[in-house]
């Protein structure tokens, strides 16, 4: 891994839970996300899907996987199953995909996609994901920023209905405990936010925030 810049610690205007994130929650399981499909993300989703049902293995996925480089590390990890990585950025998977905004190799496909269409597309397909890492996502950090983190979007509900375990990491511990409290009024059972202490770092990030002396949270919901 090449990252070794020192990170800054999140700053925020909200230093707590944001009071409004359960009356959102409970308007987005009212009301499913409709929005429709950008024709990119169904031809990219029809490529990987392609190869999905022909290697018949189970998926991991990694939302929001940045660079690769998490995914990567990951399918070296688990060399049983299909890593699928997925990012929107057009510079950070420029070391692993060229003009097709894909790349398939070994066990590990990454795509470079909106998430919002592919986990909905992942939904309606026979895809057998046997885990989801959400591996230190953008923060989003100012109070009125709410709904573009995960679990404030109205794709939340659809995102955790992909399979039975989701592993979320981050630095900062109002958004992990308010993913914990959108995991609990969704599926309504309880869950346990910890912190870790990472020696075999998965994401480049991981080791960002490690050697800043940051502490890193992670919760793990079973479904």
């Amino acid at each position: 891994m090449t990252m070794s810049i020192k990170s800054s610690v999140i700053t925020s205007n909200q230093s707590s839970v944001h009071k409004d994130l359960e009356s959102g929650i409970k308007k987005h399981l009212v009301n499913p996300f409709r929005k429709p499909y950008r024709l990119f993300s169904k031809e990219i989703f029809h490529k990987a899907n392609k190869v999905i049902n022909d290697l018949n293995l189970p998926i991991v996925l990694d939302s929001g996987c940045g660079t690769g480089e998490s995914s990567y590390i990951l399918s070296k990890k688990n060399t049983d199953v299909l890593i699928v990585g997925i990012d929107k950025s057009e510079k950070r998977l420029d070391k692993f995909i060229s003009n097709d905004n894909f790349y398939y190799r070994d066990n590990l496909i990454l795509m470079r996609a909106d998430l919002i269409d592919i986990w909905r597309m992942i939904k309606q397909s026979n895809w057998i994901i046997k885990k989801h890492y959400i591996l230190y996502p953008n923060p989003w950090p100012k109070k009125n920023q709410l709904k573009r983190r995960w679990h404030g979007h109205p794709i939340f509900p659809e995102m955790i209905g992909l399979c039975d375990q989701i592993e979320l990491r981050t630095n900062w511990k109002i958004y992990a405990e308010e993913f914990k409290q959108a995991l609990e009024i969704v599926i309504q059972k309880k869950y346990l936010l910890d912190s870790i202490k990472v020696k075999d770092f998965i994401s480049p990030f991981e080791k960002k925030y490690s050697d800043s002396k940051q502490i890193l949270y992670r919760i793990i919901s079973y479904v």
